[in-house]
């Protein structure tokens, strides 16, 4: 399911780490109508990575998003998503100088995946995919899979 790694320069405290994966899951799950726990969230301290773009040393944060694009999610929709992150962003960790998050990139690269032994659904596809899958979320859950008691604690509360 969706990525979000982050590479940052700034320093993140955990507190800051913490507030921006659930604010990040909060609008993904929000928006992609996706159970909260199918969303990642990845740290990784870029600050001595050395990255040129035109030839010039930068140093930047930014979000990468690695979801699947559908052809049922425009543009716009995306662009808004990432104006969102980044005010989240901003709103957590700041703005001024290096604080600043540069870049918000969404990748469609992901086509599928299989995890706990259930294919991903199709994009626009979710509700159904679900539905289609509450038994052996159940079934995972009854059997004691903490993900999947979580899951269904969060279906249940919908």
């Amino acid at each position: 399911m969706p990525l979000y790694d982050v590479e940052y320069v700034t320093p993140l405290t955990s507190e800051q780490q913490e507030q921006l994966a659930v604010a990040f899951t909060d609008l993904h799950s929000k928006r992609f109508n996706t159970p909260r726990f199918f969303i990642n969230v990845r740290y990784t301290d870029v600050s001595n990575q050395v990255v040129f773009r035109g030839g010039v040393r930068r140093k930047y944060n930014r979000v990468i998003i690695r979801t699947r694009a559908g052809s049922n999610r425009t543009n716009e929709t995306y662009l808004d998503h990432c104006k969102q992150i980044t005010a989240e962003w901003e709103r957590i960790v700041g703005k001024e100088g290096e604080k600043g998050l540069r870049t918000v990139w969404v990748m469609g690269a992901l086509t599928t995946a299989l995890e706990a032994g259930i294919g991903r659904p199709k994009t626009g596809e979710e509700d159904q995919w679900v539905q289609d899958n509450i038994p052996h979320f159940k079934a995972l859950a009854a059997a004691g899979d903490e993900d999947f008691i979580e899951i269904m604690r969060e279906l249940e509360g919908k």
